[in-house]
């Protein structure tokens, strides 16, 4: 220990912040509970560096180890802690943790109850330290450096949790008024998932109590960014509620976008399935290949490419779990993916009946669209059953254990999985001037369903089935039918047979048209994710776009 402490006055700043953070470790192990001189030099040490605007290594390196005093480690030793906050907030959905990248969510880590009371005895030696520790975190929250400032935004967010299960009012609200200008500019979309909703988790803990007027000096770009976080986290819902009671008025959408991607190699023919998993875009091409691109900023590389698929992959979906991720194909087969030590491999094949267009999963079962029918196969018999050979099946959506179908009809059908029972949700339109329609596309927002066809209609599902019609109506123009739709909280994204390289804008609200994406080519797929449109090309290119 005191060759540490001697450590601490060594003039090469990296090795202090070293010495610094061992020490502080060490000291905490054996003194807990109480204040020691060497644990008020370590820190000493920390904040110092942290502070420093002119070594951005040993402000790094300060930033990095006080990100982790919470201590969540996976069982090979990475850091965990900002996975662990965000399950505290509330991210759970399967789709949505694997837009952050490397994490395993099965992980004992993430599991542990024991963090809590470690966690704990971190904070409290913080709250002794106060008022210097929160101003040097706000130094290290304005770096200018992406690493630097996203780890300072763990230790804040790690800190508000703490600050908010301890009872400890005076330095929250401290906090609060010093951090929260520089935590906002985190929730806005363009950052990364996890940065998005850490910084809410921040203005959650941090605006309670005395702090709740800061909430209403948001600007209204603010509130608009906790608004499109409403479906990532119930902490951004519940800060609405707040800011709307006490501010009522119509909430402001920027329906402006800009394009923030542009990849792709030629050689693999159209882009058909584009998602994510483990972090890292998935895209599947005509040809069978599979890459998988490290995105960072506006920046891409691949960094996985296979190709075992014969014919185009169509389609993907994570698997019950999130720990493994399936593609559909043309070839009549779904293959199942699995990243075992940082390389992506095949571990099971099934054989379909016929070339898949989508499928979705729950539990042991797959529920899978072809050109002709709808397919469930049992992954443990090895088994499939047939339904709906007469209606023409377009378009396939599932949750909660129901498949929503659309028809060539016109009908909509749900299909229980689990015990097989059929619901007509929409009966059949009968008329020789819808002979050539059908529904295209389904897509399960919240607790909506949206289909697209003809025309665009959509309601909450409760009432699809009490009153078998739609609520809101998006009429296109004749002739004009919808290929592809995606949904997020603001927006309703088309691709139509008219205008195959276009993307329309329509406000989800007021089904208002207000805008268009122009892709430069035949748009093959469509795909969002944290607030993002993905499209796509018949090149092979992906461009992406967020809304300002």
């Amino acid at each position: 220990m005191h060759t540490l402490v001697a450590c601490l006055h060594q003039t090469e700043p990296e090795q202090r912040v070293l010495a610094a953070n061992l020490l502080l470790q060490l000291d905490m192990l054996e003194n807990p509970d109480g204040r020691s001189v060497f644990k008020d030099e370590a820190v000493e040490v920390l904040l110092e560096s942290l502070s420093s605007q002119e070594n951005f290594t040993a402000q790094a390196l300060a930033a990095s180890f006080l990100s982790n005093l919470g201590g969540t480690y996976s069982w090979s030793g990475e850091s965990y802690t900002a996975a662990w906050l965000s399950k505290k907030a509330g991210l759970t959905s399967k789709s949505h943790r694997n837009m952050i990248r490397n994490i395993d969510w099965q992980d004992a880590c993430l599991q542990d109850t024991e963090i809590n009371s470690w966690s704990n005895k971190f904070a409290r030696a913080i709250i002794g330290i106060g008022v210097p520790f929160i101003s040097a975190l706000a130094k290290g929250l304005q770096s200018k450096v992406k690493g630097t400032s996203h780890d300072c935004l763990v230790c804040a967010a790690w800190l508000a949790s703490e600050l908010a299960s301890l009872g400890e009012n005076d330095i929250r609200y401290y906090a609060c008024e010093i951090l929260l200008l520089d935590i906002v500019h985190h929730l806005h979309p363009g950052n990364e998932l996890d940065e998005r909703v850490l910084a809410c988790m921040c203005v959650y803990n941090y605006t309670s109590g005395k702090g709740k007027q800061k909430l209403m000096s948001l600007s209204e770009g603010s509130r608009e960014s906790l608004r499109r976080l409403s479906s990532f986290t119930w902490m951004a819902e519940e800060l609405l509620q707040v800011t709307d009671y006490y501010l009522p008025r119509k909430p402001r959408v920027s329906c402006v976008h800009t394009q923030i991607l542009e990849i792709g190699q030629p050689g693999n023919g159209a882009a058909t399935a584009i998602t994510f998993f483990r972090g890292q875009l998935f895209v599947g091409y005509f040809n069978g290949t599979i890459r998988a691109w490290d995105i960072k900023g506006q920046r891409a590389v691949i960094i996985r490419e296979v190709k075992e698929h014969k014919k185009a992959v169509t389609c993907f979906a994570l698997s019950e779990t999130g720990q493994n991720l399936l593609s559909g194909s043309a070839d009549k087969s779904i293959r199942v993916w699995k990243m075992a030590q940082r390389k992506l491999e095949c571990v099971e094949v099934f054989q379909i009946k016929e070339a898949v267009q989508k499928f979705d999963i729950y539990g042991d079962k797959i529920i899978v669209l072809t050109h002709k029918n709808v397919l469930k196969f049992s992954c443990s018999a090895r088994s499939t059953q047939t339904f709906y050979k007469s209606k023409h099946v377009k378009s396939l959506a599932l949750s909660q254990g129901k498949a929503y179908l659309g028809c060539g009809d016109l009908s909509i059908q749900e299909l229980d999985v689990s015990v097989e029972s059929k619901i007509e949700i929409r009966a059949p339109t009968r008329s020789w001037r819808i002979s050539k329609q059908s529904i295209s596309s389904i897509v399960l927002y919240k607790d909506w369903m949206y289909c697209g066809g003809s025309q665009v209609e959509g309601s909450a599902i409760k009432d699809w089935k009490r009153r078998c019609k739609p609520t809101m109506t998006m009429p296109m123009p004749k002739g004009t039918n919808v290929e592809a739709m995606a949904v997020v909280e603001d927006f309703i994204y088309l691709t139509c047979n008219k205008s195959p390289s276009v993307i329309q804008i329509w406000l989800r609200e007021k089904q208002q048209k207000v805008g268009r994406l122009s892709a430069g080519s035949k748009i093959t797929s469509i795909f969002t994710a944290n607030d993002i449109i993905f499209c796509g090309t018949e090149t092979g290119l992906i461009k992406a776009w967020i809304p300002l």
